[in-house]
């Protein structure tokens, strides 16, 4: 799993990460937008959305309310 860090310059990205490891987000790589990339290329409007995106590149989920953990780790475990 990849957690992308698109507000950077709200928080950086070492402070981000401290905050998700202390809520539990273990086993999960971080990484920083600074230029917008990501956001773009996903069509990203709001914080907080999920996509999931299986072995083959189609995107599989989207969501960017919140989702229950159950939802999302049957939808992780289905693709893997």
């Amino acid at each position: 799993m990849i957690a992308i860090n698109v507000l950077a310059d709200s928080a950086s990205l070492r402070q981000w990460e401290e905050y998700w490891r202390s809520v539990g987000g273990e086993d999960v790589l971080f990484a920083e937008d600074a230029r917008g990339e990501a956001v773009a290329g996903f069509n990203i409007r709001a914080a907080g959305t999920k996509i999931i995106i299986d072995r083959a590149g189609q995107i599989i989920f989207r969501d960017s309310r919140i989702t229950p953990y159950e939802q999302l780790r049957a939808l992780v475990e289905r693709v893997l």
